[in-house]
């Protein structure tokens, strides 16, 4: 029936990956600060390799929750709310590994849902 055609859920994905190593790593990588307590030498080059190295970890970081954007409708507001407040409590909130496992049971519910409604399940 309908249930054999369910293709995996990018929501109940994108959630799941916020619990990996590999997000936490990202996610702490992006919240630190490029080469804490390193004297950099003042060059263009070192800068953009530093710029480069930080902004791949932020976006490697929040690229799950940006599946979930694309999926739920990119220009839905209420979607773009919503990941935009996930993604900002991440890297502003003290304590982020929380934030973003908080997160991850937000959207692994809300795939589970999506499944079960798709499968005609109420």
């Amino acid at each position: 029936g309908k249930a054999a055609h369910l293709s995996p859920n990018p929501i109940l994905i994108a959630g799941a990956l916020q619990f990996t190593h590999w997000n936490a790593h990202h996610l702490k990588s992006c919240r630190e600060e490029p080469m804490r307590g390193v004297a950099l030498l003042a060059g263009a080059g070192t800068a953009w390799r530093q710029g480069v190295r930080f902004g791949l970890h932020c976006g490697f970081s929040c690229a799950n929750l940006t599946v979930v954007l694309l999926f739920a409708g990119i220009m839905d507001l209420r979607a773009m709310a919503v990941v935009i407040v996930a993604i900002t409590a991440e890297r502003l909130a003290h304590t982020g590994k929380h934030v973003a496992r908080a997160t991850g049971f937000v959207f692994v519910g809300a795939g589970l849902i999506l499944i079960a409604r798709a499968a005609g399940l109420r």
